[in-house]
């Protein structure tokens, strides 16, 4: 399945060139333009906000992603922002002792995990270890979305709990699940899901093995 694949020309060189790269050989249709909202928008349905991890902070201490991630749910049924960094580096912005290949001082860990977290409650935060991976997870995403499998179910309205927006996000997790795990383990933001125990799961009633492994995985995918 051949995509139109759109490029805001404000992003970086190298990276529209990778991009171009990486696209044209799947047999997309690649365009660079200037574009109002979003970095990437796939078949004029799929918008995704691109952020490196040093933008990504800096967005969120001006408040300038959150603006986005609305504009992009206003305007596009399919809405993502991708962040892109390794746990290295995540950890390297929330050591208070070092500022390592990046600029603009210190990050908190906390102030991450909330950041995300708001974001989750009306779009979907994907994150990405480098580049490539990160085209690679857009184009996955827009298949699934525009076939009508989506990895990522899109809820009408978000709720204000960013756990249970995760959760529901899931395929192959209803509403009913959500919030089973939700009730049973206190789940009220992203920190206390990434906790959650694989065996601790399956104790609650109407949680099985395989239920237990979707989640799992789903969370191990996010936090990379």
């Amino acid at each position: 399945m051949g995509f139109t694949v759109t490029i805001d020309d404000r992003e970086k060189k190298t990276r529209i060139e990778k991009a171009i790269e990486y696209f044209e050989e799947k047999g997309d249709k690649v365009k660079v333009t200037h574009l109002d909202i979003g970095d990437y928008i796939i078949n004029n349905e799929v918008v995704f906000e691109y952020k490196r991890l040093d933008d990504f902070v800096k967005s969120v201490k001006d408040r300038r992603v959150f603006n986005q991630a609305v504009d992009q749910s206003t305007n596009f049924k399919y809405h993502f922002v991708v962040v892109v960094g390794t746990d290295r580096q995540r950890k390297a912005y929330f050591n208070k002792t070092t500022r390592v290949g990046f600029k603009g001082g210190y990050f908190d860990e906390n102030q991450y995990i909330g950041a995300i977290s708001r974001l989750n409650t009306y779009t979907t935060v994907i994150q990405a270890d480098y580049e490539k991976q990160a085209f690679k997870y857009m184009r996955s995403q827009a298949h699934k979305c525009l076939d009508n499998k989506h990895v990522v179910k899109r809820l009408e309205t978000k709720t204000d709990n960013p756990a249970f927006n995760w959760l529901m996000d899931i395929k192959h997790i209803s509403d009913n699940t959500a919030e089973l795990l939700v009730d049973n383990f206190n789940l009220y933001d992203l920190y206390s899901l990434f906790q959650l125990d694989f065996n601790e799961m399956q104790k609650i009633k109407g949680i099985g093995v395989e239920t237990a492994k979707i989640v799992m995985n789903s969370i191990k995918k996010g936090q990379r």
